[in-house]
């Protein structure tokens, strides 16, 4: 997504190149072209002596040095690698209006879609305008939102005027078929939810440049049922800090868990659905925080690089602050797709089956368990992130994608076999006795003992049926790309 966005360095191609042409009477040509060969050599350099799988790469006989960096690496990278990247390196961030959202097409309209809004940045355009998740936008301007401007709609940089809409149950005409055959009852309207517009339109400022708070959300809520304190944390990234506070992060979560812990706070929800991983420090200092307090000072995870790297082989300790930690016996995790990385190595580490039990709720996850390492090239403003060793959790043992029990894989919007967005809602909705956010609402029943349900009856299907397909699903330029030094997992 951001590849149009970026300050790309084109590398000119040369389309055809003949090695004696490098040589002419005698006179050693390849100087004029050693600069634009030069980025990918320092590409191929780095992984032949960091690269996990190393032994797979190609000769430099054997590849072309003449394309992009992107293009080149996915090339001469392993077959099993799905995890390593190049970036451009950016002096300073994008301007975003600092919302994520999924296009789902108009019923009523051809051509249009509706965009709901998944996940909002604080303090941005977006948020200084009232929208929320679980919002939808209908019109940008004058203008419904089409495939073919969708992007300048709601990626532009202008001032914009969006005409909202909720989720809502309506009557739907009938089309006049004369229900030739019937037995003359009425039978009612038929109700069928939609998407239909609400209020005076609202006005979303211009982009800027804003930042997005890994510590996304957190509350203490107390279970309906067992009447226990649950902390409630949606962590989207393992994010240290900035570059002028290295640790800003980390302190908000270390606040985090001194209020968990002043509240009594006896079981935690994790909401990892948006994390895409990030920094092993964080990964240490919230494990540290969740553990029970008997494992501090354990091995929570190990790292296992290539055998030129042995010397890094290492093993990851929890923290032995007692301070910040909340000595948890049970955690519920969400979970979703794009869940990958540093949370999966967290809940493997955390999770000892007859200890410490873990239960997921959402959906699988995505099954990462090696880490890259970024490598930056100064001259050109480019990076290389290579995967660079293999992670194992606190057993020593590898693992894969982390998937819900069959009960407890559910999702976002669809209830008793319908697409519902009713319960889409803002991040740590909770009210007992109203609207809750969905996978919030079925974590806490599971840790009240309430979900799922015990009488084993398939739900009732509702009368109507609308499914909704998502067509497209968008993140804010800004949104959870966090950049990080060292190991990224």
């Amino acid at each position: 997504m951001m590849t149009k966005l970026r300050k790309i360095i084109l590398i000119p191609a040369l389309t055809i190149v003949s090695l004696s042409g490098f040589f002419s009477c005698g006179v050693d040509r390849w100087p004029e072209y050693a600069h634009q060969t030069a980025l990918d050599t320092w590409i191929l350099d780095i992984m032949q002596q960091n690269y996990l799988w190393y032994q797979e790469l190609p000769s430099y006989d054997d590849v072309n040095l003449f394309v992009e960096p992107a293009s080149f690496l996915s090339k001469v990278k392993s077959k099993q690698d799905s995890y390593s990247f190049v970036d451009s390196v950016m002096a300073t961030p994008l301007p975003t209006y600092g919302f994520d959202y999924s296009l789902v097409r108009n019923p009523d309209i051809d051509t249009a879609y509706n965009a709901l809004i998944t996940y909002v940045i604080p303090g941005s355009p977006a948020a200084q305008a009232g929208l929320e998740r679980g919002d939808w936008i209908m019109k940008v301007d004058t203008s419904y939102i089409s495939k073919k401007y969708e992007t300048y709609l709601l990626q532009g940089t202008k001032a914009v005027e969006l005409t909202l809409g909720e989720w809502k149950e309506v009557e739907i005409e009938d089309e006049e078929d004369g229900n030739e055959g019937g037995d003359g009852e009425d039978e009612g309207p038929t109700m069928e939810y939609r998407v239909v517009p609400i209020d005076e339109p609202v006005e979303m400022p211009a982009a800027r440049i804003v930042e997005d708070n890994p510590v996304h959300k957190y509350e203490i809520i107390e279970s309906p049922v067992k009447n226990i304190k649950v902390g409630y944390l949606m962590y989207n990234s393992f994010t240290a800090g900035t570059k002028a506070e290295p640790e800003k992060y980390n302190n908000e979560l270390r606040s985090v868990s001194q209020k968990f812990k002043e509240a009594g706070v006896q079981a935690v929800i994790l909401d990892l659905r948006y994390n895409e991983g990030g920094s092993m420090d964080c990964v240490q200092l919230l494990g540290t925080i969740l553990t029970s307090a008997d494992r501090l000072g354990e091995p929570m995870a190990y790292l296992e690089y290539n055998d030129k790297n042995t010397d890094k082989d290492a093993t990851i300790l929890f923290g032995t602050d007692r301070e910040i930690n909340l000595d948890l016996h049970s955690l519920i995790a969400i979970t979703s797709g794009t869940t990958m990385g540093a949370p999966e190595m967290l809940i493997r580490s955390l999770f000892l089956e007859d200890v410490y039990p873990i239960a997921t709720v959402g959906s699988s996850t995505k099954g990462q368990n090696v880490a890259t390492e970024q490598f930056i090239n100064e001259e050109f403003l480019w990076s290389v992130n290579p995967v660079v060793c293999t992670v194992y959790n606190s057993q020593h043992d590898t693992y894969g994608a982390i998937s819900p029990a069959t009960d407890l894989k559910v999702s976002e919007t669809t209830i008793d076999g319908s697409t519902n967005y009713s319960e889409f809602l803002p991040f740590g909705t909770f009210d007992k006795d109203g609207k809750s956010e969905r996978l919030l609402k079925i974590a806490i029943g599971v840790l009240d003992g309430t979900y799922p349900p015990k009488d084993d009856k398939t739900p009732e299907e509702s009368a109507t049926q609308t499914h909704f397909k998502v067509e497209k699903s968008v993140s804010s330029p800004a949104s959870r790309r966090f950049s990080s030094k060292g190991l990224r997992l």
